[in-house]
């Protein structure tokens, strides 16, 4: 199974800077069971539209079995940023940009038309999709919650904005899985795996300090966790066998 890993600084764990180019975290974990062939495209700091710029740049001409997708902080810190200073209409206008980036994503992921238009944002976007280059995608989707601890506690204050970006990234996997149900009635759908509730737990076990040391990043422990996610999620799907 080839799995492409996309996302930000938790998948990205310094995958350019090791010799295998898989990093320090969980996608190093999945790399190692049996049948798997992971690719680390994550980078250190991307919101959605970046990671949907580098699927076009540079993996939309290959073809992955799976594609998982861990994003969504640093949009909620952009948009933080934004309200703190009072820029409370271009906080709105980045979170439906990020979302509306989101959704064209998942779309060309799967080769499947987008009902919706996308955002003038999504649309200025300096790396077309390009039907000539791309590869015919037909991907299976997993989505991992971004998440988030009170370290320090000023994170706290993200709290809301975090809840407000996890309700629209499953609204719009919900609304993709029932266009998507018209291409394909028997198709393994995207699919939103929950980590915050997980790692919570892990954190009651173990104490925040063994989870993360600044409430964004993980330590191993924590990337273990995430490995189980997806594989559990991987293995329920069929795509994976234990």
């Amino acid at each position: 199974m080839n799995i492409l890993f996309l996302g930000d600084s938790i998948t990205d764990c310094d995958h350019s800077f090791t010799k295998d180019n898989l990093g320090n975290g969980y996608v190093k974990n999945l790399s190692l069971l049996p049948g798997v062939t992971a690719v680390n495209g994550g980078t250190d700091g991307f919101t959605f539209p970046d990671v949907l710029r580098k699927w076009r740049l540079m993996y939309a001409r290959n073809v992955y079995d799976c594609v998982a997708i861990t994003c969504g902080i640093n949009d909620v810190a952009v948009i933080a940023d934004l309200e703190a200073a009072g820029r409370h209409e271009d906080a709105s206008a980045f979170l439906e940009d990020s979302i509306a980036a989101l959704r064209t994503l998942l779309h060309e992921l799967t080769g499947t038309t987008c009902a919706k238009k996308s955002s003038a944002y999504v649309q200025a976007l300096n790396i077309p999709a390009s039907p000539s280059d791309s590869a015919s995608h037909d991907s299976k989707i997993l989505l991992l919650e971004p998440f988030l601890f009170p370290i320090p506690q000023a994170r706290a204050l993200w709290l809301p904005i975090l809840q407000e970006v996890r309700e629209c990234i499953q609204e719009t996997i919900a609304d993709f899985n029932k266009g998507y149900a018209v291409h394909n009635a028997s198709a393994l759908f995207a699919r939103y795996i929950p980590t915050q509730a997980a790692l919570d737990d892990l954190a009651g076990q173990f104490g925040l300090p063994a989870i993360t040391a600044d409430g964004v990043h993980l330590t191993g422990v924590g990337h273990k966790c995430l490995a189980k996610l997806v594989s559990d999620a991987l293995t329920s799907r069929k795509l994976l066998t234990k």
